[in-house]
């Protein structure tokens, strides 16, 4: 595949200015734009992973082991654990941290029936390579997968009977994995590895030069992060930017044609003037007609009397400029002249109540006055001055 380069070709210019002698000519500026593109082949998708914590996982497995050195008779199969702990770096390459154990059993004739063992613990670290992955393509969802791999480490031995001798080497490994998806985040794998050590592992040096531990397990491995690897075809991004580059060009042309024509402006329309007719509010200085009249000793504003209220009510709302007083009166034929006084205050306060409360008037509007029987508005009828009366004023 050719090498994919690519300059963005949307506005790369080198300008330069050339100034004329005399300062008072203008400054000419000429710009001069070069385009390159690296023509990119079709070919496979690159993969990526945008975040660190994907594409990890675990793996916890068990199976048999036999150890292959000096013995007679048949081999000596043992339980065998295996932890892990990796990381695909793509969908090919991966990497792994192994931890191994267990003990080895061998029937060397140091006595005749008797059975010599060892324990080991051992760590591996391994390459790993997907191939179905390589040969067919990336699929996150495939089923099945062969895995090769192969490594080096280092293995420790103790408690080897009859011996009591602790040795530690450094082999070589290597093995296959079959991998099988049953989620998102669980695999199950069985998995054969086999390793080279030198003969001094056992604690015996004689016969066999190179011996080797040999091991079938299987288990499952949790895989971590939402998402796997995502695709990337620089081919296909390369199809759209050239798109993209067409259509810069475009409107690039479109735009020297239009800066190459001559447009005039049509002539601006005459000044549209609108008059404003500016209505004077009424004046507050009218006299107010209304009258809520009492029943003798009360305060209580009857039902025939309450549309009085509300005419004043309606008036105030249509003046908004305006303000009242609201002027309670006592016939001086009934009562003393203080109890009037109180009586007149009420009634005044029994109207003012009506328009603040049920009429929403605002309570700054009204001015309350108590004139009680002092003064009479209606001396030849006694009846007529048990009554509340509004004057107007403005604000």
């Amino acid at each position: 595949m050719k090498t994919k380069f690519f300059y963005p070709a949307m506005l790369v210019a080198t300008a330069s200015l050339c100034i004329c002698a005399e300062p008072v000519q203008a400054q000419a500026i000429v710009v001069e734009e070069d385009v390159s593109v690296t023509e990119v082949l079709p070919g496979k998708p690159r993969y990526y992973s945008d975040r660190h914590k994907n594409n990890w996982f675990i793996s916890l497995g068990a199976g048999g082991q036999t150890f292959l050195t000096e013995h007679t008779g048949d081999a000596q199969y043992t339980l065998a654990m295996d932890f892990a702990i990796g990381k695909w770096i793509s969908p090919y390459l991966g990497f792994r941290l192994s931890a191994m154990g267990g003990a080895l059993h061998t029937n060397w004739p140091f006595a005749d029936g008797v059975m010599t063992h060892m324990r080991y613990a051992a760590v591996y670290g391994d390459l790993m390579w997907d191939m179905f992955n390589t040969f067919h393509g990336y699929n996150e969802r495939r089923v099945f997968s062969i895995i090769p791999f192969a490594g080096a480490g280092g293995i420790y031995s103790f408690h080897n009977t009859p011996y009591g001798y602790k040795t530690y080497a450094f082999p070589v490994t290597a093995g296959i994995k079959l991998n099988f998806r049953l989620s998102h985040y669980v695999d199950f794998f069985l998995e054969g590895r086999g390793n080279l050590i030198g003969d001094h592992f056992n604690g015996i040096v004689d016969g066999v030069e190179v011996e080797s531990v040999i091991s079938a397990i299987g288990g499952f491995s949790i895989k971590f992060g939402k998402e796997r690897f995502k695709a990337y075809d620089a081919y296909a991004d390369q199809m759209v930017i050239s798109e993209l580059n067409n259509r810069v060009n475009v409107l690039r042309s479109q735009l020297d044609e239009c800066e190459s024509q001559e447009v005039e402006c049509p002539p601006c329309p005459d000044p549209v003037v609108e008059e404003v007719t500016v209505v004077e509010p009424a004046g507050c200085s009218q006299e107010l007609t209304g009258v809520v009249r009492f029943s003798i000793n009360s305060a209580v504003v009857s039902n025939e009397e309450m549309v009085n209220v509300y005419n004043i009510a309606q008036w105030l709302k249509s003046n908004p400029s305006c303000n009242i007083s609201v002027i309670g009166y006592a016939d001086k034929d009934t009562g003393t002249p203080e109890y009037n006084k109180q009586l007149s205050q009420r009634r005044a306060e029994s109207v003012v109540k009506l328009l603040t409360e049920k009429y929403n008037i605002d309570q700054k509007r009204i001015q309350v006055v108590a004139n009680g029987s002092d003064s009479q508005l209606y001396p030849q009828n006694n009846n007529w001055n048990r009554i509340v009366v509004f004057a107007s004023s403005p604000q």
